[in-house]
């Protein structure tokens, strides 16, 4: 999901391309959920539930059941963070930008007040930067975007 090649003249292409991609993993994650009998519901405190399931997958070896990778989970889990962060704070939003270094190649991100963030996978190999789910690093990182943006509504 890094970059997409296009031509120039196709960045309308490549939005709706992230646009796609961003629903289809959050659909994987939705049926990930189901069949753990949760719910997505977009809430900044689902964040702390996204990465216990995140953990428990490893502590009980559940990719091979729901025939997901690592990386894939990952890539699922920044795209909900992203969501949260559109839904929840007031000048977020979605970006699609033609990347710098290589011509007709576009990445996505984030931007949140005067701070925009490109990326393909947020969280990669996160079980390497964290002990376990009890840190609540990806709601912390939810915390430090709060406080780069405003504020819509209580949740």
């Amino acid at each position: 999901m890094a970059g997409i090649c296009l031509s120039p003249e196709n960045e309308a292409l490549a939005k709706v391309y992230y646009y796609e991609k961003r629903k289809e993993n959050l659909s994987l994650l939705e049926d990930i959920y189901a069949e753990l009998g949760l719910t997505l519901n977009y809430s900044r405190k689902s964040l702390i539930e996204l990465e216990e399931v995140y953990f428990s997958f490893f502590q009980q070896n559940k990719f091979r059941d729901f025939q997901i990778t690592v990386k894939e989970l990952e890539e699922c889990m920044s795209i909900y963070f992203g969501e949260v962060i559109t839904i929840h704070l007031e000048d977020a939003k979605w970006l699609v930008k033609e990347y710098s270094f290589t011509e007709g190649a576009y990445v996505m991100g984030l931007q949140c007040g005067r701070t925009t963030t490109y990326f393909s996978n947020f969280f990669e190999e996160h079980y390497m930067t964290v002990r376990d789910a009890s840190e609540q690093k990806i709601y912390q990182l939810y915390k430090r975007y709060e406080k780069k943006g405003k504020k819509m509504g209580p949740n």
